[in-house]
C-alpha cells in the first residue's frame, strides 16, 4: 500500500474561503411515500380507536345523566319534605 500525503500551507487554507454547502442539520429520517395500503390500515385503525374512544365518552355520558337525575329526584323529595315540615310548624305555632 501507498499513500500519498500532502502538507498544505495554512495561508492557502485561510485565502481560500470555505462553502457552507451543510449549513443546516441533516435530519436522519427518510422521508417517503407510505403505500396507500398502510394508509388504509393506519387509517382504520385511528377510525376504530376514535369509534372506542365516542363509544366510551357516550357511556360516560349516559352514567352522568343517570346521577343527574337521580340528584334532581332527591333534590325534589328533600324539598317536599321540607314543605311537610313547615306546614307541621305552622299548624302547631298557632
Amino acid at each position: 500500500m501507498s499513500a500519498a500525503i500532502q502538507l498544505v500551507n495554512q495561508s492557502v487554507l485561510a485565502a481560500e474561503p470555505v462553502v457552507q454547502e451543510f449549513e443546516k442539520p441533516f435530519n436522519n429520517v427518510s422521508v417517503f411515500e407510505l403505500a396507500p395500503e398502510q394508509r388504509l390500515r393506519r387509517a382504520l385503525t385511528r377510525l376504530g380507536d376514535l369509534q372506542t374512544e365516542a363509544r366510551t365518552l357516550r357511556e360516560e355520558l349516559a352514567r352522568a345523566e343517570r346521577s343527574v337525575t337521580h340528584y334532581e329526584q332527591l333534590l325534589r323529595n328533600a324539598t317536599l319534605r321540607e314543605q311537610e315540615l313547615r306546614t307541621q310548624l305552622a299548624e302547631q305555632m298557632r
